[in-house]
C-alpha cells in the first residue's frame, strides 16, 4: 500500500488515485518516458477499483500527464511538452516555488499579447471597441470588480481584432487571470493607475487612433512593471486555492 502522507488533499477514491499518480510523476517516482505499473498493481497499491483507476488514467491522459495506447502500457509524459495551461493550478499545489514564475508568465502573456491585438481592434472596429467601456463610469472601486472588468475588456478586444484564438487562450487562463488581477487590484493605487489607462484606451478608440492605443498599452506596462516586481515578493499563501 502507498504512503498516505504522500497525498495532497484527496476527497474521493478518484481524487486519491489522481493525486497519487500526479504526485508520483511530479516527484519522479514515475519518471517521464517510463511505463506506469500495470492497472491491477497500481489499483491495489492506491486502494481503488480498476474501474475508478481507468477513469482517472483517461482524465490524466487528456490533461497531458499520460499517453494511453490500446494494448500497450500507459506511458508517462513530460508534461512541459504535452500538457496545457489547465494543469497550472495542479502545479501550484504540487510546488509553491513555481508561483512567482507562473504569475509573471501569465502577466507577460496577457500584456504582450494584448499589445498586439488591441491596437489592431482599434484600427479595424473602433466604434465597437468604444462600447466595451460602457460600464466604466459605474465601475465599482474594488479588486473584484476591476478584475472582472479587466478580463472581460481584454477578451472582448480579441473579437474586434478578429483574433478569436486569443480569446480561447484567455479562456484557458480565466481562473488564474482573475486571481492574479485580484492581487494587483487589491491596491487602490493600482486601481487608479489602471482606471487612467482605461480612459486613455477609450480615448484612442473614440479617436480611432491605433497608434495612441499602442502607446497607452506600452505606458501601462511600464508603469505597472515595478509594482508587479514588488507584488511577486509577497504572494498570498492561499494563492491557487482561491475561487
Amino acid at each position: 500500500m502507498m504512503d498516505r502522507s504522500y497525498i495532497l488533499k484527496a476527497q474521493s477514491p478518484a481524487a486519491l488515485a489522481e493525486e497519487y499518480i500526479v504526485r508520483s510523476i511530479w516527484d519522479n517516482k514515475f519518471p517521464a518516458g517510463t511505463d506506469l505499473p500495470a492497472e491491477r498493481e497500481l489499483a491495489d497499491r492506491i486502494g481503488v477499483t480498476r474501474t475508478t483507476l481507468r477513469e482517472v488514467l483517461q482524465r490524466l491522459a487528456r490533461d497531458g500527464w499520460l499517453h494511453i495506447q490500446h494494448g500497450k502500457p500507459t506511458r508517462v509524459n513530460d508534461v512541459w511538452e504535452t500538457a496545457g495551461p489547465n494543469i497550472i493550478s495542479t502545479i501550484i499545489k504540487l510546488d509553491k516555488s513555481y508561483l512567482p514564475v507562473i504569475i509573471a508568465n501569465v502577466v507577460s502573456l496577457r500584456t504582450r499579447m494584448a499589445e498586439f491585438y488591441i491596437p489592431e481592434a482599434v484600427k479595424l472596429n473602433p466604434e465597437e471597441c468604444v462600447q466595451y467601456f460602457a460600464q466604466l463610469d459605474s465601475l465599482q472601486d474594488s479588486a473584484e470588480a476591476f478584475a472582472k472588468f479587466d478580463y472581460t475588456l481584454f477578451r472582448q478586444f480579441t473579437f474586434s481584432a478578429n483574433k478569436p484564438v486569443y480569446a480561447l487562450i484567455l479562456n484557458s487562463f480565466k481562473g488564474m487571470y482573475h486571481q492574479v488581477a485580484s492581487i494587483f487590484f487589491a491596491d487602490p493605487v493600482c486601481r487608479q493607475l489602471t482606471l487612467a489607462f482605461y480612459r486613455e484606451l477609450l480615448k484612442a478608440c473614440v479617436e480611432k487612433d491605433a497608434e495612441k492605443a499602442a502607446n497607452a498599452m506600452a505606458q501601462n506596462r511600464q508603469s505597472s512593471s515595478e509594482i508587479w516586481g514588488k507584488l511577486l515578493q509577497s504572494i498570498p499563501e492561499n494563492f491557487g486555492e482561491l475561487k
